[in-house]
């Protein structure tokens, strides 16, 4: 099931994007994770089939948001600490950008 859910980094972009900013539309989402609209719509029905995200209607606004279910909150917790260490980890062994090759080197 884990793999379904996180087999993309779109979808693992999504859901951090959602943590971390909480109900926006699809546009602002598009915009945030980098990607096109209907790539994002895509994804964002398969984290819904899996009840990571919910979505509500405004007006003829759609608003997505992460799943009030506590694994999904502990899920967006996780990613997200893995995501800040991961790249202070980078940072810090400044492998970011070109740096892997001069890393190899050494």
């Amino acid at each position: 099931m884990i793999d379904t859910v996180l087999g993309s980094p779109t979808r693992i972009s999504i859901i951090l994007a959602l943590w971390r900013r909480g109900e926006m539309n699809l546009a602002e989402l598009a915009r945030l994770v980098n990607s096109d609209q209907r790539s994002v719509a895509r994804h964002l029905r398969q984290l819904a089939c899996h009840g990571i995200v919910e979505t509500k209607l405004v007006g003829r606004t759609k608003l997505y948001r992460l799943s009030g279910n506590p694994a999904v909150r502990q899920l967006a917790e996780a990613l997200a600490a893995a995501d800040r260490q991961l790249s202070a980890l980078v940072r810090e062994s400044g492998l970011a950008g070109g740096g892997r090759q001069e890393a190899a080197r050494a």
